[in-house]
């Protein structure tokens, strides 16, 4: 991501309609784009877009979440994604070989029906870019391995951390 994208982004000027949106706007603009994405691309080339995004947002997030040691930084992640409404993000696991948090709440698929597939790569992404700048790793594997649209009962990102 370009140094201070997410500083630009942040620049908002709707003195009339103000920064808030409604959520089925959101969810529609990721659901469209990503069945558009598809469609072109396959599923491979779609989730790979939609899950790079999102690291290089993890990776720029990094700067304003860091902290001295890991639980710190879990707990400000946390903080972060509760206050911006992301969801509530639950550490479930967080060891030397993997990491899974669950993300209740989701704002890409909470109570959305089972669509029979997992949507959140861009969450996915986020998570990997997050490790992956803390602990100073390269292209980290994460996967969904759970999803509201997918019929379960919250989504979940597992990481596999570095050995050694």
């Amino acid at each position: 991501m370009e140094s201070g994208l997410l500083s630009q982004v942040q620049m908002i000027s709707r003195p009339q309609l103000g920064e808030e949106l409604p959520l089925v706007i959101f969810r529609a603009f990721r659901i469209f784009s990503g069945r558009y994405l598809k469609d072109l691309m396959g599923e491979k080339g779609a989730t790979a877009i939609f899950q790079n995004a999102g690291r290089d947002l993890g990776k720029e997030l990094y700067n304003l979440l860091k902290a001295d040691t890991l639980e710190s930084y879990i707990d400000n992640i946390c903080n972060f994604v509760r206050e911006t409404r992301i969801g509530l993000l639950v550490p479930e696991r967080i060891d030397e070989e993997v990491a899974v948090v669950r993300l209740d709440e989701c704002l890409t698929c909470a109570g959305m029906p089972n669509i029979g597939e997992r949507i959140c790569h861009f969450e996915v992404g986020i998570v990997a870019g997050l490790f992956e700048s803390f602990l100073g790793a390269r292209a980290l594997r994460a996967v969904e391995t759970k999803c509201n649209a997918n019929g379960e009962e919250t989504c979940q990102v597992t990481v596999q951390l570095p050995q050694g």
